[in-house]
């Protein structure tokens, strides 16, 4: 397995397997809690390619922007996992991740994945003692089911993101940056995938989006209890 850790450029075969992973997994990769099943299900994975897609490609493009009265610079790294004892070389799995604004050694890993066929191999703790090598302290959202694995890995349930469990492997500075539903629902791609869930549906539209609301709350609030139980306000 080799290990590759991209900063000023990336490979246009990672960027493009590491979006498709992740759209694969897109259910583990939202901020509300939606099945494989659901008919939203295109929502989803339509909301990863674009905000994935986005980041990759910022990768060594110098992009800038002020906050709090300072120029900074939005830069974004991928951690990938190369299996080359395939027929052709494949994506074993990646970690996107940002450096913090404002300070050193802190990032934020957005986006990670591992596929079905190298996980419980290791493959993800080489990607991210590569990160750890690069940043003494990282910070991560994740669904409920995985906080044991993170913790694990030396991260420790801190906050609720959404449906997501905020995880940290230590104390947090400088500021994290990303975009908002309000950016999303200004993408054509997700007008358009929104406009396909209503054709499809059609008057049972609205129902789809209140289960998932519902969902969402309920798996809220099962984060936020289990904090609570450690003694962690949410």
């Amino acid at each position: 397995m080799e290990i590759l850790h991209f900063t000023n450029s990336i490979n246009p075969l990672v960027m493009e397997q590491s979006i498709e992973l992740a759209v694969s997994e897109a259910p583990a990769m939202v901020s509300q809690h939606i099945h494989g099943d659901s008919p939203l299900l295109l929502l989803a994975e339509t909301e990863v390619r674009i905000l994935l897609g986005e980041s990759l490609r910022m990768v060594g493009a110098g992009v800038v922007q002020q906050m709090d009265g300072q120029i900074c610079e939005l830069k974004v790294g991928i951690v990938a996992a190369i299996d080359g004892e395939a027929e052709k070389p494949r994506l074993a799995g990646f970690i996107q991740y940002k450096p913090r604004l404002m300070t050193t050694g802190v990032a934020s890993i957005g986006y990670a994945a591992v596929a079905k066929e190298h996980r419980n191999k290791g493959v993800f703790t080489q990607m991210l003692n590569e990160l750890k090598s690069q940043y003494s302290v990282l910070t991560l959202d994740c669904p409920l089911e995985l906080v044991p694995m993170y913790e694990r890995l030396g991260f420790q349930a801190d906050n609720a993101q959404g449906a997501h469990v905020g995880m940290s492997s230590g104390p947090m500075t400088g500021k994290n940056w990303m975009r908002d539903q309000e950016y999303l629902d200004e993408q054509p791609s997700y007008k358009r995938a929104k406009e396909e869930i209503r054709t499809l549906l059609g008057k049972r539209t609205r129902d789809a989006y209140a289960k998932r609301e519902a969902d969402t709350q309920k798996r809220i609030d099962e984060i936020h209890a289990m904090l609570a139980a450690r003694g962690v306000k949410p």
